[in-house]
């Protein structure tokens, strides 16, 4: 489990909870189905608008997959896992093909069953892969970007919302007990705002800065194995690739990785 994520979304159900219970003597105005109905419906419906349903369906299995998933970082397996193939293909010219389906990196293990095809020239096996590396990152962008752009709607809806409260409230001004009214009117009209605030800033904006975080560390990786496989092809000297491929490391991951590789 995504530990960070999980832990993120219970921190910001607490703090809408606790602001709603020190806010109000009666936490029940919170759940004024006028304010709820406008925000969740409205921006629904600006979102189906926007992208069809097909990508919320694969957004959706995004969101389970990285940002409440086991996603962690992976730069320190992917360069040991080069790294003995660059040791392994000096020994034995078959190691590639023999490791192919035990490397726990998908994009390297694709990468290594195109080398292990055979016919492929170099140059045109570097563009094939920079070509999928391109094509992986953009489309994680279009992810990030299917967030980022309902992260716009709900505070225009909550607005919408209040709008709409405060006219049905000006309506009734005339009548009688109109300033009994007022206050608690002027509170459910203000209720649809704080729900597009929510919506927007403790889950849409998060999750969209989350998943373009993972995209930045996924399009690393895809250059670390495009890099390093490279130089396998090379028959280059396994230390000089596992020094090459730690420059894409900062100091503490590099500490990090030589403490795990002796022991």
């Amino acid at each position: 489990m995504n530990f960070s994520s999980i832990f993120g979304v219970f921190a910001a159900l607490v703090v809408m909870v606790l602001s709603i219970v020190s806010s109000s003597d009666s936490a029940k105005v919170f759940l004024d189905p006028h304010g709820i109905l406008i925000v969740c419906g409205g921006t629904a419906a600006a979102g189906l608008m926007c992208f069809p349903l097909r990508s919320y369906i694969r957004v959706g299995g995004v969101f389970i997959n990285k940002f409440l998933g086991a996603y962690a970082t992976r730069h320190d397996i992917v360069i040991t896992e080069i790294v003995d193939l660059a040791r392994g293909i000096r020994e034995n010219p078959e190691y590639l093909k023999q490791k192919a389906k035990s490397l726990k990196t998908p994009f390297l293990a694709d990468a290594v069953q195109l080398i292990t095809l055979g016919g492929i020239p170099e140059e045109a096996l570097d563009e094939i892969l920079m070509k999928r590396a391109a094509t992986h990152t953009k489309r994680y962008e279009y992810d990030v970007g299917v967030f980022k752009t309902l992260a716009k709607f709900p505070p225009a809806f909550g607005l919408l919302g209040t709008t709409l409260g405060m006219i049905a409230l000006l309506q009734q001004l005339g009548g009688a007990d109109a300033q009994k009214k007022l206050g608690p009117a002027m509170a459910i009209g203000l209720v649809a705002t704080f729900y597009g605030l929510v919506l927007s800033n403790l889950i849409f904006i998060p999750i969209s800065e989350n998943l373009a975080h993972i995209n930045r560390d996924d399009e690393t990786l895809r250059t670390i194995v495009i890099d390093g496989l490279r130089l396998v092809r090379r028959r280059e000297h396994p230390k000089v690739v596992e020094e090459h491929l730690k420059s894409y490391l900062l100091p503490h991951e590099r500490a990090r990785l030589n403490r795990k590789v002796k022991s």
